[in-house]
């Protein structure tokens, strides 16, 4: 994570920033925060006293998290730009190829029908006696 200030140094003068994302101000330091918290207490009575600490330095880790995690979606992201044009170049490649698959395999069973008919015609006797064989070996299969 690119960074201009040390996350570890609570207090410093200068804003986090990470690339591409916007700097915000600087997270006051220890000392501001028991002033704000002591303020707080006495400008509202009855209101226990706040440790403003504990929150501040929270959502400071949560913002170091989701800076991290918004740096790896990112880097996600390019890798998958680089990747899609390659992987629509072969998914095409695939499709164009189940294409030509479909049209063979039409082309193929086309001509068998017409060898079917052919020798329907041709020699009429045999084919019945070949299918009738056919018919009985399907029965077969089925009994068992």
């Amino acid at each position: 994570m690119s960074s201009t200030a040390s996350p570890d140094q609570p207090g410093s003068a200068e804003p986090v920033a990470t690339a591409g994302l916007p700097t915000h101000a600087p997270l006051p330091h220890q000392s501001q925060h028991t002033s704000v918290d002591t303020a707080l207490s006495k400008a509202v009575p009855g209101l226990p006293a706040l440790d403003l600490s504990k929150t501040l330095s929270s959502q400071r880790e949560q913002l170091l998290i989701y800076r991290e995690l918004l740096e790896v979606l990112a880097a996600s992201e390019q890798e998958s730009a680089v990747l899609f044009p390659e992987l629509s170049k072969s998914l095409v490649t695939h499709i164009n190829t189940l294409n030509k698959l479909k049209d063979d395999l039409q082309n193929i069973f086309t001509r068998i029908r017409a060898l079917k008919t052919h020798f329907q015609k041709e020699y009429p006797d045999v084919f019945d006696y070949v299918q009738s064989l056919h018919v009985e070996e399907l029965d077969d299969e089925e009994e068992s």
